[in-house]
């Protein structure tokens, strides 16, 4: 093979190992966060099983549990440049509609990293719309739950393999003042208020940082605005998804891994098979 063939081969073999490192870079340094965002149309939403029993106050004990429906979701709303303002909807009520419990959320969330970003939503939070992404084990972290809309520090328990899917299990107990959603029951309030005595546990799938599910079992109670005492209970009450949720959580969260590692590896590796077709071609032409 003669000097100008040869020159001109390793010239293209130059600008072919340019061009795949090029994208390469374009493609993690693009193409890949764009991807990995939270989408402007996300959406979650689970069926909640839940259980109330209210304190019966005339006779001064608990009444019997009973089964009552809840609807939660969230939905993005909006969008101002990176960041999404998403609904969260949590909406309690006895089998015969009646309303329990019902609220709305709107947070502020960076689509980036899932956090809540200052100065929007309906108020300033901190911490992840659920947790983060590519969690380290016993790594802890803060969430908000729509009940309660206080900061949860969730800490680290264990590892566990639900339907084939690696988690983090974490639990927080911590309190919050639910006073200015409960404005339907009797003296609430002008005369009393009411707090909550919490245990919250968080399934987190920790590569997307998704919420697979939770649990929670509270002791909410009556309290003096004034003294601050306690007066009585008000409502023990407990919510978990049920297992169809959880199972399709799973799912949509195995297609979700696979997604970003088709993103994050498959690809590149496409870039490094083609970089390794230019080497052959040459190699296998240089004689001719």
């Amino acid at each position: 093979m003669g000097f100008n063939t040869r020159k001109k081969n390793l010239n293209y073999l130059f600008i072919g190992i340019i061009s795949i490192l090029f994208l390469s870079f374009i493609w993690y340094a693009v193409v890949v966060p764009e991807m990995l965002n939270v989408p402007s149309d996300f959406s979650y939403s689970a069926e909640v099983a839940s259980q109330d029993n209210f304190y019966n106050e005339e006779k001064g004990e608990f009444g019997e549990p009973f089964k009552s429906q809840t609807k939660f979701s969230y939905e993005v709303v909006s969008q101002f440049e990176d960041i999404l303002t998403i609904k969260n909807i949590f909406d309690v009520r006895n089998i015969s509609g009646e309303k329990i419990f019902s609220v709305e959320r709107l947070y502020g969330i960076d689509k980036r990293t899932g956090k809540h970003v200052t100065g929007y939503g309906d108020k300033d939070r901190n911490g992840y719309l659920f947790a983060p992404r590519n969690l380290k084990k016993h790594q802890n972290f803060i969430y908000w739950h729509i009940n309660y809309d206080t900061p949860a520090y969730m800490e680290f328990q264990d590892e566990i393999n639900l339907y084939g899917l690696n988690l983090y299990q974490y639990e927080t107990d911590y309190h919050a003042d639910q006073t200015a959603d409960l404005g339907h029951l009797p003296g609430v309030p002008e005369k009393r208020g009411v707090k909550l005595n919490i245990n919250l546990k968080l399934w987190i799938e920790p590569i997307t940082g998704r919420l697979i599910k939770y649990e929670d079992d509270t002791l909410a109670n009556y309290y003096n605005l004034t003294t601050n005492e306690v007066i009585n209970p008000w409502n023990k009450f407990n919510n978990r998804y049920v297992d169809d949720s959880v199972k399709r959580q799973i799912l949509e969260t195995q297609n979700e891994i696979f997604r970003i590692r088709l993103i994050k590896l498959i690809i590149p590796i496409l870039f490094l098979t083609l970089l390794f077709f230019v080497f052959l071609y040459l190699f296998l032409t240089e004689g001719k």
